[in-house]
């Protein structure tokens, strides 16, 4: 059985937006009042009649509407029992945590990562995946691979491809390893052996996924690129060392990375092979910024995990930082900083891993149906 996501239509409408669907509103007029409703609305006027399905889906609309905005998150407190990771959505400026009591597998089962709107769960006995769309509630149980994991990742991006990807690390050697990797496309695990062309015991725990490629940062200031297409691996310098924090992501096209130390973090730019300083971000300026902890100094700040680089905008050159549990954006360009939720009385005692942003899309709307 193929497992696959449903494809986008192709059929243009921006040729013809002009046109009245049947409440009397041309195309124009009915895009610019669907862009400023809430997602949860737009899946819903989907159903209302095929013309309107047809132009909700259009990457022409997509390309507009808003982000959707969500995080894996755990309670790290005294007295909590449950420090697995779990996962919220953010809605009217607060995380709520989502329920998955309606997957079987949920119970004993734990959320090891997520890409773009889709999420993974991992059993360890026995061994058993699934890829949930908590969009839609549905997902898929992927076959057992062959060897055990000892590193899980997802890969999905619903604008390049209708098919994700599971890469499991099965195996290590002094530069290089094993690994599986199993395709929604095929259905199968395949597996595969690769030389990163860094030291193994360097690599870290930080990765990202962009553009068919998995990069993996490697201490003290190289990247590993893992292509999941052609399966060969290429080494990327960093423009300085990693110190305290490092983390990738993209924006607007291309690969960034933002380097934290004690006193600011520096967000780099990779366009054609070259690295190029793009702004930096007084961590005196998030102390003075957030009451709750301007009489902190910087190094107790980050040394106790009340700062964190958390993601970049895809689109905007915009971060997202994690600030006492309160989850900040910072503007690149008008040094400008906003709130953008926090997750109640319980800020002191959460922690925020990771968070994603990702456009609306058919592939991921349709996704596992």
């Amino acid at each position: 059985m193929k497992v696959s996501f449903s494809k986008m239509n192709n059929n243009s409408i921006t040729s013809s937006h002009t046109e009245t669907n049947g409440i009397g509103l041309t195309d124009d007029l009915l895009i610019e009042i669907l862009t400023k409703l809430p997602l949860k609305c737009i899946y819903r006027y989907k159903c209302v009649s095929r013309s309107w399905r047809r132009l909700i889906a259009d990457r022409y609309v997509a390309a507009r509407l808003p982000l959707i905005l969500s995080a894996v998150f755990y309670r790290s407190g005294p007295g909590d029992l449950k420090l697995e990771p779990r996962y919220g959505c953010n809605s009217n400026g607060s995380f709520h945590e989502i329920d998955f009591s309606y997957l079987p597998f949920y119970h004993n089962s734990s959320i090891i990562d997520c890409s773009n709107g889709l999420l993974l769960f991992y059993r360890c006995i026995p061994s058993t995946f699934h890829v949930c769309n908590p969009t839609t509630k549905t997902w898929a149980a992927l076959p057992k691979p062959r060897c055990k994991s000892q590193l899980s990742i997802l890969a999905f991006d619903a604008y390049k491809s209708p098919y994700y990807k599971v890469v499991c690390f099965s195996g290590w050697q002094a530069q290089g390893g094993q690994l599986e990797v199993f395709s929604s496309e095929t259905s199968q695990w395949v597996e595969h052996t690769l030389n990163w062309g860094v030291d193994t015991n360097n690599l870290s725990a930080s990765m990202h996924y962009f553009d068919g490629v998995l990069y993996v940062l490697a201490l003290p200031r190289h990247v590993a690129c893992i292509d999941l297409e052609k399966m060969c691996c290429s080494v990327i310098e960093l423009p300085e060392d990693m110190k305290n924090d490092a983390s990738l992501g993209n924006s607007g096209g291309f690969l960034h990375c933002a380097i934290n130390d004690t006193n600011e973090l520096r967000i780099w730019v990779l366009k054609g092979m070259k690295w190029a300083l793009k702004s930096r971000v007084s961590v005196l300026g998030i102390l003075k910024w957030n009451g709750d902890c301007k009489e902190m100094s910087s190094t107790t700040f980050l040394h106790h995990g009340q700062f964190n680089f958390l993601a970049f905008h895809p689109k905007e050159d915009v971060v997202y930082l994690w600030v006492m549990g309160k989850l900040m954006s910072y503007d690149l360009c008008k040094k400008i900083f906003n709130l953008v939720c926090e997750l109640g009385t319980e800020k002191e005692r959460v922690q925020v891993i990771q968070i994603w942003l990702f456009p609306y899309s058919d592939n991921v709307l349709n996704c596992l149906a």
